[in-house]
């Protein structure tokens, strides 16, 4: 279950630990948090701004605050909940530029700004603390109120703001022991004939009635606090049961799931990527020498070797992998996606991924991972959720590609220009258009064929040529490559550059009709036959076995020698079956040229 995995992730973490063990307390970001500086005879020193700058690209960003701040006993929708020392500015200040024009909304800022100064008052009463006693000073004062309220004029609406007195308010150990009494008071009022069975722990006890909020989410087209566990209209409920008595959750475990899901959405961490409008977390339930996203989305070649070399131990990894993808929805949270595996699992899908996304190429490259896969779809790197969903998924879970996938990637091969967002740098420029790009495309093709063979339990296509294939699409891709092969020789023997080649030209049609492509293909071949023959007789005669060669694995049938028509999985074969050709005739190419370099070396050596 979800929210036992988070549970259970907040009490192995350090810093959430110490947080559930004293819940009068949080940490909470908070951008551009304000301090009012008060001396100790009551008077206004000054108002300052915490701030913080991040670089992210080329940019200063402003980044979020952490700040020790009093956790409210009670839901603060309605009615006056003061927190004692550090609050709202409405709050602290009452009524002001950051209170809306309507007399509503400055009545009701007034209200709340009353309650903060009687509790500043009981506080100080109660404990003889000095610095509260300053801040009742203050408060009485109505001079100095105002010059704060002047000092503070630019605060936005919400802004969070600290009492200080020397040090903040919140640091003073009176203060923070008085905080932990109310806290404890008004929250177990809250629990007052709640018993139930704690839908996480199993235990017997007090049941929260509502539960905090998580935050992280705004850019995930949620609101700045959304809901999980949120029974908040009659519609919701069932059986008599009013608000989370319908999901029963103790107040610590509904902490600790709020806490652990916090810690994960903080931007700075390692363990949240963002893609396609959602948002992937993932943690592991012991800390473990693999990062499972950096093999997707970096994939060192040396760690992806010693991935392929993985063999599952016979006494079983008791390590568990887990990854949840989120987004917003208003005021709630979505769960897209949700992932409880053994580590050895996913060590093993992972292995699966790398293996299946392997094709032979004609130059050492590194492994295909997330990143390529994301330029070679989209020249932006930017996919819908779902595809980045299906991509994740197979990846970690093993779950079969299928037809989508394929025919995304199909379509970025037949219909490059489709796509005519302009790269955002050169790097996406390399990679969208060259025949990198194209290999990367193959890799996903060959993994959605061999998904979908699998399945039908049939055979699945190797990472290099395969001479003896007989599949006619595939065959029809090996004599598309060669076709281009023989236009290329001709062109750099006769010295004239080619401005579109076959490939450019027919590729489209050929691998959806090739009936109708290669009626033109195999006539302008032979023109290219011919000069060839006048040009170098030797290459001509060795393009035209290799033509006769693969023409011979085609069955002619009564529509003729091709076939009129492919289907999506034989349109993929045909990609493949041209790409395996292309990349075997330039290594050919290149282990000729490399033989014939040596061969003069050791030449001139004798000499």
């Amino acid at each position: 279950m979800l929210v036992q995995a988070l549970a259970e992730y907040a009490d192995r973490d350090k810093d959430l630990a110490q947080e559930l063990n004293d819940p009068a307390w949080e940490m909470k970001p908070t951008l551009d948090p304000w301090i009012l500086e008060i001396s100790k005879q009551g008077s206004f020193l000054l108002a300052s701004q915490r701030t913080m700058t991040t670089i992210k690209g080329k940019k200063q960003v402003r980044s979020a605050v952490e700040m020790k701040v009093p956790r409210s006993p009670v839901n603060r929708n309605s009615g006056e909940h003061p927190l004692l020392g550090t609050d709202d500015i409405a709050y602290v200040l009452g009524a002001g530029p950051w209170t809306p024009d309507k007399s509503a909304d400055k009545e009701k800022a007034e209200k709340h700004h009353e309650a903060f100064v009687a509790l500043i008052g009981k506080a100080a009463a109660k404990t003889g603390d000095a610095a509260l006693q300053s801040c009742v000073r203050f408060y009485a004062n109505a001079v100095e109120v105002e010059k704060a309220r002047n000092a503070l004029r630019e605060a936005k609406p919400g802004a969070l703001v600290a009492l200080s007195v020397g040090e903040p308010l919140v640091d003073q150990e009176a203060v923070q022991q008085f905080w932990r009494s109310h806290y404890q008071r008004e929250f177990a009022g809250r629990m007052e004939g709640s018993n139930d069975e704690c839908m996480i722990s199993g235990k017997l006890g007090p049941i929260a009635p509502t539960h905090e909020k998580i935050k992280g989410l705004s850019s995930l087209g949620g609101r700045a606090e959304v809901g999980l566990m949120s029974f908040d209209k009659p519609a919701f409920c069932s059986y008599g049961w009013e608000q989370n008595r319908n999901s029963p959750v103790s107040p610590d475990r509904a902490l600790a799931y709020v806490l652990a899901f916090n810690n994960l959405l903080k931007q700075d961490k390692d363990q949240r990527r963002d893609r396609g409008g959602i948002g992937f977390l993932y943690w592991l339930r012991n800390p473990a020498d693999i990062d499972v996203l950096d093999f997707l989305e970096r994939a060192d070649p040396q760690q992806v070797a010693r991935l392929l070399d993985f063999i599952p131990s016979a006494n079983p990894d008791p390590n568990r992998f887990y990854m949840v993808g989120v987004s917003g929805n208003g005021g709630r949270l979505r769960v897209r996606y949700w992932a409880d595996l053994a580590l050895t699992v996913v060590k093993q899908n992972l292995q699966d991924w790398h293996r299946q996304l392997r094709v032979e190429y004609p130059w050492d490259r590194p492994p295909v991972n997330l990143w390529h896969i994301r330029y070679a779809l989209n020249r932006d790197g930017e996919l819908s959720g779902q595809l980045e969903l299906a991509l994740e998924r197979r990846a970690i879970e093993g779950f079969a590609l299928g037809y989508s996938m394929l025919s995304e990637a199909l379509k970025c091969l037949q219909h490059p220009s489709t796509n005519t967002n302009k790269p955002k740098d050169a790097q996406a420029q390399k990679n969208s258009d060259s025949f990198e790009r194209f290999r990367v495309l193959v890799a996903l093709i060959r993994m959605s064929l061999n998904d979908l063979s699998r399945q039908k339990g049939e055979v699945e296509m190797s990472e290099g040529l395969n001479p003896t294939c007989p599949f006619p699409a595939y065959v029809c891709g090996r004599l598309m490559s060669a076709y281009e092969d023989l236009q290329r020789t001709t062109a750099k023997k006769s010295g004239v550059p080619i401005n579109k080649t076959i490939t450019d030209r027919f590729f489209s049609l050929a691998s959806t009709y090739p009936a109708a492509a290669f009626a033109e293909i195999v006539d302008l071949g032979q023109k290219h036959l011919k000069k060839l023959r006048r040009l170098d007789g030797g290459a001509a005669w060795r393009i035209e076995e290799r033509i006769m060669e693969i023409n011979n694995l085609l069955q002619p049938t009564e529509k003729g020698p091709y076939p009129s028509d492919l289907s999506l999985e034989d349109q993929g074969l045909f990609a493949l079956g041209y790409f395996h050709q292309k990349s075997r005739s330039i290594s050919e190419a290149n282990e000729g040229k490399q033989t014939k370099e040596t061969s003069n070396q050791d030449s001139d050596q004798e000499n």
